[in-house]
């Protein structure tokens, strides 16, 4: 049986707003970008109008701050569970700290309600100072596919990142300036 995934890139986070202003700057001086108050709004608008997020039997989800945020503030008070799989942050690991994730003991602290077990305290993908590969991309999103494919749940939600997300839907990066919608649910069947 096929598996039925609705991926949704997080909500407007600071370095999203504050790239307008200084530039990349915003991907290496902001380490795990939280939502702004509009990505707040936006993931809470989608719980509230998003008619499959009733079918949704479970939601894996990126362990960087925004995107728990995210995926926390659109399920909220659905008893949907949560697991973090760093396989899902975004592109590129390595030199953009708005990217590198906090250990996962203060994530558990912080997010209590989402099961951290799959995560190691430190992520295997991060590099201070080199860039990860489009090719580490791609065996990180198949590591997430194989996965996926052996679980029991057939209706799925992803809640990750735009340039992992557009490798995963489309197998491309594309311009990596120009975004997937935040907090929209793209259909994806595996």
């Amino acid at each position: 049986m096929s598996k039925q995934l609705w991926c949704i890139r997080h909500g407007t986070a600071v370095h999203n707003v504050m790239a307008k202003d200084i530039g990349d700057k915003a991907y290496t001086d902001y380490t795990d970008t939280p939502l702004v108050e509009k990505g707040q709004n936006e993931a809470t608008e989608l719980g509230k109008t998003w008619t499959e997020l009733k079918n949704i039997e479970i939601v894996y989800v990126s362990p960087l701050t925004r995107t728990l945020q995210t995926a926390t503030n659109i399920f909220k008070n659905s008893g949907k569970k949560f697991v973090a799989i760093d396989e899902l942050m975004e592109y590129p690991q390595g030199v953009h700290f708005c990217n590198k994730r906090k250990n996962k003991s203060e994530l558990i602290k912080l997010f209590p309600h989402v099961d951290f077990s799959l995560i190691q305290e430190k992520s295997q993908y991060w590099n201070d100072t080199v860039f990860e590969s489009v090719d580490d991309l791609k065996q990180r999103i198949q590591l997430f596919k194989d996965y996926v494919k052996e679980t029991k749940q057939n209706n799925i939600s992803v809640v990750a990142h735009s340039s992992f997300l557009k490798q995963f839907l489309y197998d491309e990066l594309g311009d990596v300036h120009q975004g997937l919608r935040h907090c929209y649910p793209y259909d994806y069947k595996l």
